[in-house]
Formats: structure tokens, C-alpha cells, sequence
């Protein structure tokens, strides 16, 4: 199966300069290879990933951008732990990050950071009981590139508000999930639209007082 789509981003209701494609060949529900790309102002970043049964168990992340330069990243899944391979910041020189699994039952959730992913995180959080560790590139600080891309550990739970149609432009519905999904950067003002498929429809976030997000999924 060989599905494409994209994400439109509204900021205060506006369309946001924001570009986020994505591509998968495979079967959410079983194993698949996905590509994402996101461009900003002077940003873009793209991610391969291997998913299986809705948990990603490995993928590559490359960041371009006109002060970091070129920073790549390879994340994989071990049986006791984690292994991030990275490299940039003005240096060739690769260094391997390893993060050890805290209990054998404890495999923390990969989140490689584009929308596609986001609904199938959730979506495991809330079958292991509502919370997780979670690992993701950092991004938080683009003018930092020697820790651009490198692992996050953070704390996420989730759980499901209702069950709701969500309406699009074009007047067509999806029956969903709406999700609470907060942890870092989401508070519980946050919303997430999962489809029957797990896949991310629609979120609302409150960044700042002055600055709210809208997403919606475009097929």
C-alpha cells in the first residue's frame, strides 16, 4: 500500500509558512517505511523511519538550516536500550549516544517528530495505560547546533476526552478519537484528532497567550 498526504498549519487561524509532507509504503497497522519532510523559514527537515505495529523502531533525521548547517541522526530500538548515531555542527566526526533501558519492561516510545507519527504514539501511550517515556530529536534551540537532533527523554501522558466527527473544509467527516496528549511543551488545553487508523486528523495547541496552532490533516 502506498499512501501521501500533508499537513496544513494555521497559526491564530492564518495559514503558517510551514510545509509538512509525508509518504508510507506499507500498512500502518502492520510494518511500513515512512518519509516526512517540514520546511520553515530556513529550516527543513526530513525523517525515514521503520514502523511496526505502530511503534517506530528505528529512522534516519537529517536538519538543514542556514546556521546550523547539515546535522544528521540514526536512531534504532536494542533489546536493552537505545543507540542514536550522530553527526554535525561543523564536524565530521560521528559520535554514538546510547541510553540503557531502566527496567525490561520500561522500552521507552521513538517519535521522529513529523505529524504522521504523532497519532500512533498516542495511540500506544493510551494501550499502555496513559504514559510513557518518549524519545525525540531535539530541536528546541535552533541556534545551538551541537545539540541539535540529539535525544530528548520526556514524560508524556494521554488519554481519550470523547469520541467526536470531525468535519473538514471540503464537508466530508471522520469518526475520531479527540485525545489529551500532554507532557514538555503540551498542556492539557491540547487537542489531538486520531482517526480510525490511528492516523493524526487535526491538533490544537496553545504555544503562547498570543500564539495558537491549528493542524489539519490534507489527504
Amino acid at each position: 500500500m502506498l499512501a501521501s498526504g500533508s499537513y496544513q498549519y494555521l497559526l491564530n487561524g492564518r495559514p503558517a509558512p510551514v510545509e509538512e509532507s509525508w509518504r508510507y509504503e506499507g500498512d500502518l497497522a502492520g510494518e511500513c517505511r515512512i518519509f516526512g519532510q517540514r520546511v520553515a523559514i530556513g529550516v527543513e527537515i526530513e525523517v525515514s523511519a521503520l514502523m511496526c505495529q505502530g511503534k517506530v523502531l528505528q529512522f534516519d533525521t537529517l536538519w538543514r538550516g542556514n546556521s546550523a548547517g547539515i546535522i544528521t541522526a540514526h536512531y534504532r530500538q536494542r533489546d536493552d536500550g537505545l543507540s542514536v548515531n550522530w553527526s554535525g555542527a561543523g564536524s565530521d566526526r560521528e559520535e554514538v549516544i546510547e541510553i540503557r533501558h531502566e527496567t525490561e519492561d520500561s522500552e521507552p516510545l521513538l517519535f521522529p517528530l513529523m505529524r504522521i507519527f504523532t497519532g500512533p504514539l498516542i495511540a500506544r501511550l493510551v494501550e499502555q495505560g496513559g504514559a510513557g517515556r518518549v524519545i525525540l530529536p531535539n530541536i528546541e534551540n535552533p541556534a545551538a547546533p551541537e545539540v541539535l537532533l540529539r535525544p530528548q527523554v520526556s514524560e508524556r501522558k494521554a488519554s481519550i476526552i470523547e469520541e467526536d466527527k470531525l468535519t473538514f473544509g471540503d464537508g466530508s467527516e471522520v469518526l475520531c478519537r479527540c485525545c489529551e496528549y500532554t507532557g514538555d511543551q503540551y498542556s492539557a488545553d491540547s487537542r489531538f484528532w486520531l482517526g480510525p487508523d490511528d492516523m493524526l486528523q487535526r491538533y490544537q495547541w496553545q504555544q503562547t497567550v498570543d500564539q495558537r496552532w491549528d493542524v489539519w490533516l490534507q489527504p
